[in-house]
């Protein structure tokens, strides 16, 4: 053996005996490199409600579809067994929990505590809690600056803040890692007021990307009154009436209607029925009166079926018992068009692919320009102005063009998932920088 082959040998010896300590430094090294980025993900705002429900599952698969590596810890604020079960079963790798929690990042039990604090940031889903009419969630924000950690405000509304209060709310709100605002007109009034955000932007509802259903329950319920796929409408009444037996920390809306409110309702109604008599009296086809909150279900018997010419109520169902959004899901699906004063039903609708109409009063703040937002102007209406002739021509539109109506459905739900994707693609850009 020569010098060369014996110095070869021992070089060779020495790379295999330190192999081992090698490969294990450097997977030390590596190892924040590639620990998993976990969401905070703080939803569920009511289950009264299947909007509010429906914004959940939506902003998840998200989620799911665009970071799928990325663990989510899901904050509910209500929940029940059943919406539970259903969160569970189409998303099992999601954690959750709920509980309470201070501005400093503290929480009220451990198991919340710990899905907090190995959180890398902090989304808080859609709705409308940021403006003058409820005292908004500042502590999330104190919260999330406590503990250094990013806020993401996903598909919100802002309808305005106490002209003392803007610039305070200005300055907090400028702290967030990312805005998305679900209208076009909440993007203007944040940056009329100041807010400074790294990304402030157009970003569309998180119910939006539902795809939770049960078919089964929903054609049990459709075939046992008669509905046949494809072969009738819905409407949604939103009406100035508390719910009749109050829940205790539920919202009433209002609790004690006005005057003002009660003739509202009224032109309300008298529109709705005429859209509705109209409808059956030309196409001879069927409507669903679906509600998207409970409280709706006995006001849409009173206000609505109940008063309806002889010829036109056997054509009308009330639909009762209350739902849950996954079984509205897939009535909606079947619909030939959702026709609703609340803008939820009118979004799961479009992402099952079934035209919608959203007949908006200015009362229910900005979000109603979510529509117009994403293209769907001419199927946004204004029913305390527009008579209900302009209503029933749109619907009856709908309904002789299919092919055309589909095609408007798919042109919007391309705008809002383009548009997501490019949401989540910037949530993976703050995480990355953790």
């Amino acid at each position: 053996m020569t010098f060369a082959d014996l110095i070869s040998r021992r070089s060779l010896l020495i790379l295999l005996a330190t192999l081992p300590l090698f490969s294990l430094s450097a997977l030390e090294a590596g190892e924040d490199d590639s620990k998993q980025k976990t969401i905070f993900m703080r939803s569920g705002w009511q289950t009264v409600n299947i909007g509010d429900i429906g914004h959940t599952p939506g902003t998840l698969r998200y989620l799911e579809e665009y970071l799928p590596d990325v663990k989510v810890n899901l904050w509910l604020h209500r929940t029940t067994d059943e919406v539970t079960a259903m969160l569970k079963q189409r998303f099992p790798k999601v954690n959750i929990v709920q509980g309470k929690m201070n501005a400093r990042g503290k929480a009220n039990n451990p198991e919340m505590q710990k899905a907090f604090d190995e959180s890398d940031l902090f989304l808080y889903n859609s709705g409308m809690h940021f403006n003058q009419f409820w005292p908004p969630p500042i502590y999330i924000i104190e919260a999330c600056t406590a503990t250094n950690k990013p806020l993401v405000l996903y598909g919100q509304s802002f309808d305005g803040f106490a002209p003392e209060d803007e610039a305070k709310m200005s300055e907090l709100l400028s702290r967030a890692a990312a805005i998305y605002t679900r209208d076009v007109e909440s993007f203007y009034y944040l940056r009329k007021i100041g807010v400074t955000s790294p990304s402030l932007a157009f970003g569309p509802d998180g119910c939006f990307g539902i795809d939770v259903r049960d078919d089964k329950k929903a054609n049990a319920w459709l075939n046992a009154h008669d509905l046949k796929p494809k072969e009738f409408i819905t409407i949604t009444l939103r009406s100035n009436t508390p719910k009749l037996k109050a829940t205790k920390g539920t919202v009433m809306n209002p609790t004690q209607p006005t005057k003002e409110d009660i003739a509202q309702n009224e032109l309300w109604t008298k529109k709705l029925r005429t859209v509705i008599t109209d409808w059956v009296r030309t196409t001879k086809k069927k409507v669903l009166l679906a509600p998207e909150v409970d409280k709706e279900i006995i006001h849409a018997q009173k206000m609505i079926l109940d008063q309806l010419p002889e010829d036109v109520k056997p054509y009308v169902v009330n639909r009762d018992p209350f739902w849950n959004v996954d079984e509205a899901a897939s009535v909606y699906a079947q619909a030939i068009a959702v026709v609703s004063m609340e803008p939820h039903s009118c979004i799961i609708a479009l992402s099952m692919g079934t035209p919608v109409m959203h007949l908006a009063s200015a009362r229910h703040g900005l979000k109603r320009w979510m529509f117009r937002d994403i293209g769907l102007s001419e199927w946004l209406f204004d029913i305390d102005n527009e008579p209900a002739s302009q209503i029933t021509r749109a619907l009856l539109k709908i309904d002789a063009k299919p092919a055309l109506s589909q095609s408007k459905v798919d042109r919007a739900m391309h705008t809002v998932n383009t548009r997501s994707k490019e949401m989540m693609g910037e949530i993976k850009e703050i995480l990355d920088q953790q």
